[in-house]
């Protein structure tokens, strides 16, 4: 069984230090937005600040000093397909959820992922620190996944048992509602809908049983995004697919996910799956 403590190790460790500098730059700047030195991406992909670039360009310098013959594929640097090309290749997202950062409500991430040919090119390895609670998830094929504090008790992740409908938990973007995932949430009789920033999170909170369902109509979403997420939320029993109920394919020459996607605790998937091809089948 392929094994990665090592690489799982210098990922957790990687992430507290990319940890302590964005906290650092988010003490400082305080609500001082001018100080965070945001542009806006071009064609409407959002907002980049400071803290995006910095922790790039640090976590991808370890990266590649640690791993010289791995991939790469970091939001904020050009994709130049060599992750294609690689056994493996890492991703990442510095700050996920950079308008939630921006905003100070404490619903960002940093995430950083490991895909591997050899595991059927899947994200084998999951790093996600939510930085303003100082606790990171974290987890490895076959070896569970786990969220603690820094120098704290580590706890296992699990996924809830819940199938039914009414009893259902969704988790939802805060920055882009939708009406389709409303009508999802109406079909099933959906009760507990909780607003949140980072796709990181969100997959998080259902690794942590604390919600059951999230969905993605948009179809805006990168493997930056959903990578160590996926990792993590995979451990902990959860299941992640497009709207046809396929896996991601982390080998596609473009990185970017157009095909709506369905995250659920697995016990209910095939219910929100069913309900969600129906509502799309009715736009077409």
């Amino acid at each position: 069984m392929l094994s990665y403590e090592v690489e799982l190790e210098f990922a957790r460790e990687l992430a507290w230090e990319a940890h302590a500098v964005l906290m650092e730059i988010y003490e400082e700047a305080g609500s001082d937005e001018g100080l965070l030195r945001i542009e806006q991406k071009a064609a409407g992909a959002g907002p980049v600040t400071l803290a995006d670039q910095a922790l790039n360009d640090l976590i991808v310098s370890r990266i590649r000093a640690a791993f010289p013959q791995d991939g790469i594929l970091a939001e904020e640097s050009a994709d130049d397909g060599g992750r294609l090309e690689a056994g493996r290749f890492w991703c990442i997202d510095p700050l996920d959820g950079t308008k939630e950062f921006i905003k100070r409500n404490g619903e960002f991430s940093i995430m950083i992922g490991l895909v591997d040919r050899r595991a059927d090119s899947r994200p084998v390895l999951g790093v996600v620190v939510e930085p303003v609670q100082g606790q990171i998830m974290s987890a490895a094929l076959g070896q569970g996944a786990f969220v603690e504090a820094r120098g704290g008790v580590r706890r296992r992740l699990q996924v809830s048992s819940r199938d039914e409908g009414s009893s259902l938990r969704f988790i939802v973007s805060r920055s882009h509602p939708d009406p389709e995932i409303t009508e999802a949430g109406r079909r099933l009789s959906v009760e507990s809908v909780t607003p949140c920033g980072s796709v990181g999170i969100k997959l998080g909170r259902i690794a942590q049983d604390r919600a059951d369902v999230y969905l993605n109509f948009g179809g805006k979403t990168s493997f930056w995004d959903t990578c160590a997420p996926e990792a993590i939320f995979s451990e902990a029993g959860g299941r992640l697919t497009t709207l046809d109920g396929a896996l991601i394919d982390y080998m596609a020459k473009s990185a970017h996910i157009r095909a709506p996607l369905v995250a659920t605790n697995g016990a209910c998937h095939a219910l929100v799956l069913q309900t969600c091809q129906a509502i799309a089948a009715g736009r077409s």
